[in-house]
């Protein structure tokens, strides 16, 4: 809370509607949450989303019995080889040792989760279901389609997609450069991780990587010609 009000008082890169900026409005949203709800940020999502989702090993800090689980990241030398993350990596400024398997109390609205494939899958079933999963609602579908929709006008992204809320979308124009139908979403995490939803071939699909820098995109592309390739028409 104490950090998203310094960045209240921050000037804003631009006005809103003038450019589309990646930047931490999710993060303000978090903290909008605790207010709302009145409760920590990670309560809220485990009684909210992860408990009704079955989402048992997803985490902001891990538990301790858990801290053996969690994946090695890597990074790639000169050769492109992959190689073992350091113990002390930075990032935007900032340094990690052991993190998430240790204990903290910074619970960010826009990133910091460490979750597993499976646990993952059942928050994008639950999308792709419209806002339930296993007869359990979460979200109404009215929500669901505002999140999938264009919200940045005649804005775009990389050959014509647009922005919802919280995710990249494919348009009737730019799935010309892409496999994935129109009205599919998608969005990736720090170590490379990548993962869309397409309603109409009723799919979603994910790819863990954990790996740092995060610039294989190229890759990602190539796994989503061959799954599309792979369905049967």
């Amino acid at each position: 809370g104490d950090k998203i009000k310094i960045l209240g008082g921050l000037p804003l890169f631009h006005q809103p509607g003038e450019k589309f900026t990646y930047g931490l409005n999710t993060d303000v949203l978090g903290y909008l949450v605790e207010v709302v709800s009145g409760m920590p940020l990670d309560k809220f999502f485990k009684t909210r989303i992860f408990d009704p989702l079955g989402m048992k090993d997803t985490w902001f800090y891990l538990p301790k019995e858990k801290w053996n689980r969690l994946a090695l990241l890597y990074t790639e030398d000169s050769t492109d080889h992959a190689q073992p993350m350091a113990e002390r990596i930075g990032i935007n400024g900032d340094f990690y040792r052991d993190y998430p398997a240790t204990e903290g109390t910074y619970f960010s609205g826009g990133g910091g989760l460490s979750s597993t494939a499976y646990d993952y899958a059942q928050f994008m079933q639950m999308l792709l279901n419209g806002g339930t999963l296993n007869g359990k609602r979460l979200l109404s579908r009215t929500a669901v389609r505002q999140m999938t929709s264009n919200q940045i006008g005649d804005l775009s992204l990389g050959h014509g997609d647009k922005f919802g809320l919280g995710f990249e979308l494919v348009t009737e124009a730019s799935s010309a450069f892409t496999p994935a139908s129109p009205g599919s979403f998608s969005w990736g995490g720090m170590f490379s991780s990548n993962y869309w939803m397409d309603p109409k071939e009723k799919i979603c699909v994910q790819i863990f990587l954990n790996i740092y820098p995060n610039y294989h995109s190229e890759l990602h592309g190539k796994i989503k010609s061959l799954v599309y390739a792979a369905i049967e028409h």
